[in-house]
């Protein structure tokens, strides 16, 4: 294991709560509501939809047919409708894969509703790769940092683009994306969380373990209203009845950080 990945992995598994904290939730800190990622009606202008929608647009010329579009930890869908929209749409086929079956649920009923023709796998990646098959564009949009070996979740992302010049598309935060919540753990558990890995640590898999240089894209997205204080409280893994004091912890928190980045390589 090269330094970027062992950064990777110790930082990851540092960010795991502790099985005492877990064992005491009423609720599982780690399920998503369909709601929170549900895709919007217009698909953002992002470095990351622009990149997989160029991708697209070759394999359809190439081919004279529509590309196909894996999104991998698809949620609600805002990756792949991102590149499939607007028409004239260069994508012919989604599939997404999610470990929620509400999320695929909520993928389905999006792609309806654009009219795209689209697949779903339900499973946690890379385990259900061989049963998403092979596409022209692989996304994966802000799963890594639930991902503690990297180095499979990565090489099955390429392992999963055709061969005749796909490629990957791949979004996340600069830093894991709750940070922001590091001093509620300390104020509440008195647990001191370590930062985690980086999208750096990631262009260091890339290139010592995969031997591949991905394109990169820093940047920003517009501030957005931090998550309300009962969302905050089931992620600390406390009971409801502690909303209102978590609500007054939140207004002593700095600004989150809005940094992104888009990484892309072909296969």
């Amino acid at each position: 294991m090269g330094d970027a990945a062992a950064r990777w992995t110790v930082g990851q598994a540092a960010r795991g709560i502790p099985e005492e904290i877990r064992r005491a939730a009423p609720a599982d800190p780690w399920v998503h509501d369909p709601a929170d990622l549900a895709p919007p009606h217009e698909p953002a202008d992002s470095p990351s939809h622009r990149a997989g929608r160029a991708l697209a647009e070759r394999a359809a010329a190439r081919t004279c047919a529509g590309a196909s579009v894996l999104d991998v930890g698809c949620g609600g869908g805002t990756a792949a409708f991102g590149v499939a929209g607007p028409d004239p749409s260069p994508v012919a086929r989604v599939v997404g894969v999610d470990r929620q079956a509400d999320m695929l649920a909520s993928f389905t009923a999006g792609a309806r509703a654009r009219g795209i023709p689209h697949g779903t796998v339900h499973g946690s990646w890379p385990d259900a790769a061989p049963d998403a098959g092979r596409h022209d564009v692989v996304l994966c949009h802000h799963v890594l940092h639930n991902v503690v070996d990297l180095v499979p979740f990565l090489a099955a992302l390429t392992g999963a683009v055709r061969s005749d010049g796909g490629g990957v598309v791949l979004e996340m935060s600069e830093e894991h994306p709750l940070t922001w919540l590091d001093p509620l753990w300390e104020r509440f558990h008195g647990l001191r969380r370590r930062a985690g890995g980086t999208a750096d640590d990631v262009v260091g898999v890339l290139r010592e373990e995969l031997g591949t240089e991905p394109e990169v894209q820093r940047w920003d997205r517009p501030s957005r209203l931090p998550h309300g204080p009962e969302w905050v409280t089931r992620r600390l893994c406390l009971p409801a009845d502690r909303v209102p004091e978590v609500a007054t912890a939140l207004r002593d928190l700095p600004p989150r950080r809005p940094g992104l980045v888009t990484l892309a390589w072909a296969s």
